[in-house]
């Protein structure tokens, strides 16, 4: 006998609009239900996109629909962005800001722990995240830079404050400023190489 695959989680109303609000997915007359206590009615009318996106900052920009490149997809950018994540912080784990955050990683399965003990696995990891790091010092400095805020530093809430400022903008139908244009800009050249 065949069963049916245990149903998605997709977490509380209130959990939902959250992550779509930090999306910047919310419109007016949600909004106003949401306030009004209707989280459930509210929910319904964001629909059922993959709002669980929105745990870091690539997610958020993915979502906002501000991945845009003429060949690569935003899925395959985003991704891309995510390993290089993992790469990054599976290999300079003992330098994470916080101790306890990495482990939270390895603990919700966000980075897996794998290498250790493993010295060619390691190995292994490093030279893929040095090769990914060689392709963006390729690409520039500002590229690097704006890749490694986007992807690598810890944006999991909110931040960084350019893509605030882009999803902001792009939720009230205004245009973006230079200075976080030339941002997701240059971090879409970079995933572009990446992805």
């Amino acid at each position: 006998m065949a069963s049916s695959p245990p149903a998605l989680d997709r977490g509380t109303a209130e959990l939902r609009l959250q992550r779509a609000r930090r999306a910047g997915r919310l419109d007016p007359a949600t909004e106003r239900l949401w306030q009004k206590g209707r989280a459930e009615e509210a929910a319904a009318a964001i629909g059922r996109d993959d709002h669980g996106q929105a745990v870091d900052a690539i997610g958020r920009a993915w979502l906002a629909g501000l991945l845009a490149h003429p060949v690569r997809g935003g899925d395959a950018m985003r991704d891309a962005g995510r390993v290089l994540f993992k790469l990054y912080w599976a290999h300079y784990a003992e330098l994470a800001p916080s101790g306890g955050l990495y482990r939270d990683l390895v603990g919700r399965g966000v980075v897996r722990s794998g290498a250790t003990g493993d010295i060619e696995r390691a190995a292994q990891l490093e030279r893929a995240l040095n090769r990914r790091l060689a392709i963006l010092d390729d690409c520039g400095r500002d590229v690097r830079r704006a890749v490694e805020s986007l992807c690598i530093d810890h944006h999991f809430e909110y931040g960084p404050a350019w893509l605030d400022r882009l999803i902001a903008a792009r939720r009230h139908g205004r245009p973006f400023d230079e200075e976080s244009d030339t941002r997701i800009q240059a971090a879409i050249l970079g995933l572009a190489a990446l992805a």
